[in-house]
């Protein structure tokens, strides 16, 4: 089905199990309180409990996930290149281990030595595995919410936001930037969005404050403040200078360099590769 001129829709859906490794993308989203059911619930963290990122281990770009079970919150099955497929899982009598991510700190169960091992080698850096426990607070951000309430609402361990909005106008933009300058496109996968996004225009999605996708209401928060990880090639983890050195040049702001929006679902539901996107408010120009 072709989507009328004028129709935004939703182009693609992904979820990031273990925050900063590898997606998996999906055709249907189930939210629940926290944010998209299966993204980011899982991290890694060193030997303080401190989350670890591809901002200094970009190896994590090649530890893919897959769902081992119906609950995308569950179990996990986990490669890397040259290493045998391990299961991420919580066993009954796992140990709490306080851990912290950015300046929220809570207590997460630890997935256990063997898995601490494994995914030591595949990063090359010493860490343990930990999920966020069901009872964990980690409170949600006014600034993400946009017009939906932020009060007694709690989100996984994302950076920020729930979700992450991207168009890919705004790709399609920058990519003829890249071009001019003699560098390679970069396609959605550098930045991570939750929903991809087709039929907007070039960083419209800035503009919004608040949108029904499908029969969910979304929140639309600021821009998301982009780091390193953008220059990571989430194939091969090398590490560059694109495509943050050319946003630095037309997306800066407050001394970041802006790129997708941070949102935030009004209440559990469900968003459907195809639905049709509706602005019900824009954000009020500065």
């Amino acid at each position: 089905m072709t989507a009328s001129p004028g129709t935004i829709t939703v182009a693609a859906l992904f979820v990031h199990p273990i925050k900063s490794a590898a997606r998996i993308p999906v055709d249907n989203m189930e939210l629940d309180a926290r944010g998209a059911c299966g993204d980011r619930r899982w991290m890694l963290v060193d030997g303080d409990g401190l989350a670890i990122t591809q901002r200094d281990h970009s190896r994590l770009a090649l530890v893919q996930p897959s769902f081992a079970g119906a609950d995308r919150n569950g179990a996990l099955h986990v490669t890397a290149p040259g290493m045998q497929p391990i299961l991420l899982a919580i066993a009954a009598d796992a140990m709490d281990r306080d851990v912290r991510i950015w300046d929220d700190r809570m207590t997460a169960l630890d997935a256990g030595d063997d898995v601490a091992t494994w995914m030591s080698e595949a990063i090359g850096a010493h860490c343990r595995a930990v999920r966020m426990r069901d009872d964990a607070r980690r409170p949600l951000g006014a600034k993400h919410s946009g017009d939906v309430s932020h009060l007694e609402r709690d989100v996984a361990l994302p950076d920020a936001a729930p979700l992450l909005l991207l168009g890919q106008a705004s790709i399609d933009a920058l990519n003829s930037r890249l071009l001019e300058r003699g560098e390679s496109a970069v396609s959605d996968v550098r930045f991570r969005p939750n929903v991809l996004l087709a039929g907007t225009g070039p960083h419209e999605e800035d503009t919004w404050s608040s949108v029904e996708i499908g029969r969910v209401t979304v929140g639309v928060g600021g821009p998301c403040a982009r780091c390193v990880v953008t220059t990571v090639d989430q194939r091969t983890a090398e590490r560059g200078v694109e495509p943050l050195r050319t946003l630095s040049a037309y997306r800066r702001q407050d001394g970041k360099v802006m790129f997708a929006v941070n949102a935030t679902h009004a209440a559990p539901g469900t968003i459907n590769t195809g639905d049709s996107l509706r602005v019900v408010r824009t954000r009020s120009p500065n």
